[in-house]
């Protein structure tokens, strides 16, 4: 009588084909989470930033900055704290909670004190926020995602750590800085 089963050879070559194909298929998985980190942080960026421009074009005024690392500007994601003319919101459903890489999306307006962009003037130089310069930040965003970030928004890819020309600014300390609008 013959058993019914597979055999030792039988078994190891199956466990080869599949280890074979998971060698194959998990680095491509790996970059479609990437991809779809970063295409989704472009999103949150884009409608952070249509709302605040929506908000400017109703209110005349500029948000101020956020209150905390986070956290929405008053009146962008909810009715504001004080009565604002004009105001015809809420701009944006909801605040983006949490960057995907588990860091914070800021609004900062370079007019408001205390205001904290980065070291980075938008023209190019080294040194304080020039004036009312409205700018997203977003924290703890990775080198590889930062240069993918900027090919996509400004066109052009930098070789190195850090990116202080155009619209869109990264530095070595994973903190990236969306430029929405400059006086």
């Amino acid at each position: 009588m013959k058993n019914k089963g597979f055999t030792l050879i039988e078994l190891i070559v199956v466990i080869a084909i599949i280890a074979i194909l998971a060698a194959i298929i998990a680095p491509n998985a790996f970059k479609a989470i990437e991809k779809s980190k970063v295409a989704s942080s472009i999103e949150d960026c884009r409608s952070i930033k249509t709302a605040v421009m929506s908000f400017y074009s109703d209110c005349g005024i500029w948000p101020t900055s956020s209150a905390s690392a986070g956290a929405a500007p008053n009146g962008i994601a909810a009715t504001p704290t004080a009565t604002i003319a004009g105001w015809d919101g809420p701009y944006i459903e909801k605040w983006p909670p949490l960057a995907r890489w588990s860091g914070n999306y800021s609004y900062y307006a370079a007019a408001d004190e205390n205001a904290n962009v980065g070291s980075y003037a938008w023209d190019g130089t080294a040194g304080a926020p020039q004036p009312n310069t409205r700018v997203i930040t977003i924290s703890t965003v990775p080198l590889a995602a930062e240069q993918k970030m900027e090919t996509q928004l400004d066109g052009t890819a930098s070789p190195g750590a850090t990116q202080t020309t155009g619209g869109f600014r990264y530095s070595s300390t994973a903190n990236v800085y969306y430029l929405i609008s400059q006086d």
